[in-house]
């Protein structure tokens, strides 16, 4: 009960924590150290990457590449299997770490620990599978499309991607922003913004075959609400195998409310166009969203 009193009494102070832990920090080469921990402790998001290995029967040995490898928060769970990895760590900060952990459970023999930009790094053997799970909310600040783009040309013929599709949904909404803020992720329930009309697909990310990293899309929503709307509340769901989903929690695409360019009013029924102008990988800051008046 006194840690709900707490959360209670941070309620407004908490509404940008989640936004500030995932924001890329280039000191630490990637995330606060923070993440870190909230990523290992969401038992969700991990537990949809443990199903989607066990799926692959573990990854039995087979040769793997996982991108952004962390604290090893989802490699320990599929090194033991497989009979070659070769794992990619951009942050320097973490090669101690990440090297101990290798050789306490003696698994030096078996992988290759490459420090370095997973946009750049050739891999000298096919692939059965690339696994990583850079991703932010629409793949908006995060490089998980530019780095499968490259990583997938090692794969082989039937190698397999971990995620391989990513559904973007959008809904109009109004929201009350702080000064200075264009998007936040949702932490607390009451942050949630006043839902006007329903959800509609935005676009696909198909992982196998996703070349373009500017999307341009037009998309019509009719308002089950009359009222004005300053922002749109998006949602990623993602495939990371067949049958094996993850939809969002708050420590990985969480349910974020982001500014439109524009306020409008809108009317119930009656139908309006939302345009979405962004690039994958940038700033979720710098993504156009709006609808003409």
């Amino acid at each position: 009960m006194e840690l709900l009193y707490k959360v209670i009494d941070n309620f407004e102070n908490l509404k940008y924590a989640l936004l500030d832990a995932q924001t890329f920090n280039p000191d630490h080469y990637g995330f606060p150290e923070i993440y870190y921990k909230v990523m290992e402790t969401d038992k969700v998001r991990v537990g949809a990457y443990i199903k989607a290995f066990e799926k692959y029967n573990n990854l039995k040995d087979a040769v793997v590449c996982e991108a952004g490898v962390g604290t090893l928060a989802l490699t320990k769970h599929f090194l033991p299997h497989v009979k070659k990895a070769y794992l990619i760590e951009y942050n320097p900060n973490l090669t101690e770490f990440i090297k101990k952990e290798l050789s306490r459970n003696g698994w030096t023999h078996k992988t290759e620990f490459i420090v370095g930009d997973a946009m750049k790094i050739e891999i000298p053997e096919k692939l059965d599978y690339v696994i990583g799970e850079l991703m932010s909310i629409y793949c908006a600040n995060e490089y998980q499309v530019q780095i499968f783009k490259h990583l997938r040309q090692f794969l082989k013929p039937e190698g397999k991607l971990i995620p391989e599709k990513i559904i973007n949904l959008a809904q109009l909404t109004y929201a009350h922003f702080e000064k200075g803020h264009q998007h936040y992720p949702i932490l607390f329930t009451r942050h949630w913004p006043e839902l006007l009309t329903d959800q509609k697909l935005i676009n696909t990310t198909d992982l196998y075959h996703e070349d373009e990293l500017r999307i341009q899309k037009q998309t019509e929503f009719t308002p089950y609400l009359s009222g004005t709307a300053n922002s749109i509340l998006m949602h990623s769901l993602i495939q990371l195998a067949e049958g094996i989903n993850f939809t969002g929690t708050d420590s990985l695409m969480p349910p974020t409310v982001t500014k439109l360019q524009n306020d409008v009013n809108l009317k119930a029924v009656q139908p309006v166009v939302l345009h979405s102008d962004y690039h994958y990988g940038t700033n979720l800051d710098e993504a156009k969203f709006w609808v003409n008046p």
